[in-house]
């Protein structure tokens, strides 16, 4: 017979973005991410598992809001009315890092119901007989706390944690993740696990190098939802882990719903006016059906500021008003594409630069400074290295849009239809 498990991860709720509120005052990206997580936990009802795994990183912050928690438990309580039997890792957003507090998932665990949430390091499951889960959560696989657990012989052993795999090279172990990422080591993912099952990194697929062999399949779950263009593209929503008869594991992608989100084609704004470009944004634009509220990013490259200053932003952004983000980027050109005469001369101040070559302006002003005040070489050449380099890396970029605090969920109507 075989045994069906859902496994799903990041479902980040009370992740919200820089956009729009509904109604009620409820930042429409939390909106988002509830409504995904109802027809996430309705799909897997309706696929008639016999268990249900979480990956971790059930909420974004540590210390979620009242509503987050009630809009959690109850969904969660869906499957415990439904005879399914839920087990959840703690990621590292849910994981409280004061001394003396609970993790975020704390809240919603309920052994009575069969909702067992593993706040602490470790703990291993037999949800039917000739089958054991073990689970590493954060607190796991971080400082002296570190655990490995090995396969049972004799049984069908899966292991589920959340974290960076560890993967010289890949994609994965590079990703940058706070707070206090943890990595899930060559040991843990080496071991002959008839499945490993993670949560952490938001691209839903197998490991590279890991789904061959006695180590058996490695899967990422990915986000539930896409949190901006931080995220890689790919699709959301669970998987479906079948063991079966012969002790084989099978593992299939499902999907749920998601807003659409549009990365526009990049424009190259070399050797063209402010008008130029601005034409160029509205023709992507027309690509786009707006009505379905999309989240757009467009990118203009090598674009002087007095380029920059000729686009009417204020008159796209009225004709972006129906997308739910509208991201627009100006990046410079490169630093040694600046002639001579657009360039301040060198001062003796950073604040005063302006459109100066910044690397070259901080050189000329630590000198005088690192003079000033005797600073030793070995310490000059330190400082002077670093300065610079972080001011290349910044003089790029000019305008970006950043997340914004969660909005605390209040008891309304809307929040209501999604319990």
């Amino acid at each position: 017979m075989v045994y069906r498990i859902a496994h799903f991860a990041d479902t980040h709720l009370g992740y919200a973005a820089r956009c729009r509120t509904n109604k009620y005052g409820v930042n429409q990206r939390v909106m988002d991410g509830l409504e995904g997580f109802k027809e996430t936990v309705t799909n897997i009802v309706d696929a008639e598992v016999d268990l249900v795994l979480h990956g971790g990183d059930l909420f974004h912050r540590s210390a979620p809001g009242v509503g987050e928690i009630a809009i959690a438990r109850q969904q969660l309580e869906r499957f415990a009315k439904n005879g399914i039997p839920v087990i959840g890792a703690t990621g590292n957003h849910d994981y409280a890092t004061d001394r003396g507090k609970s993790s975020a998932t704390a809240a919603v665990h309920d052994h009575d119901r069969k909702i067992d949430m593993v706040t602490g390091a470790y703990k291993k499951f037999h949800p039917t007989s000739g089958l054991n889960i073990q689970v590493v959560s954060h607190a796991g696989l971080i400082g002296l706390n570190r655990v490995v657990p090995t396969p049972v012989d004799g049984e069908i052993s899966i292991f589920m944690t959340h974290g960076a795999a560890q993967v010289p090279g890949s994609e994965v172990f590079t990703c940058v993740d706070s707070p206090g990422e943890a990595v899930v080591g060559f040991d843990l993912l080496s071991a002959p696990w008839a499945a490993t099952l993670l949560g952490h990194y938001h691209k839903r697929g197998p490991l590279p190098g890991f789904n061959q062999g006695p180590t058996g399949q490695v899967w990422y779950a990915g986000s539930l939802l896409r949190r901006g263009f931080s995220d890689p593209p790919c699709g959301r929503g669970w998987l479906l882990i079948e063991v079966q008869d012969d002790n084989s594991v099978v593992i299939t992608p499902q999907n749920v719903g998601q807003r659409a989100q549009e990365d526009l084609l990049i424009i190259d704004a070399a050797g063209l006016t402010g008008a130029d470009v601005e034409e160029r944004i509205r023709a992507n634009l027309s690509t786009v059906d707006l009505s379905t509220e999309p989240i757009l990013r467009q990118r203009v490259i090598n674009c002087p500021v007095a380029v920059r200053r000729g686009v009417d932003t204020h008159a796209l952004r009225e004709f972006t008003d129906r997308a739910l983000i509208w991201q627009l980027e100006f990046f410079r050109p490169p630093l040694g594409d600046f002639v001579s005469e657009n360039v301040d001369a060198p001062g003796s101040s950073i604040a005063t630069a302006g459109g100066a070559d910044l690397p070259a302006t901080w050189n000329t002003w630590f000198d005088g400074y690192a003079n000033s005040v005797s600073l030793p070489d070995v310490q000059r050449s330190e400082v002077a290295e670093s300065g610079e380099t972080l001011l290349r890396q910044v003089s790029d970029k000019v305008e970006t849009i950043t997340d914004v605090p969660a909005t605390v969920l209040t008891s309304t109507p809307e929040t209501a239809e999604i319990l």
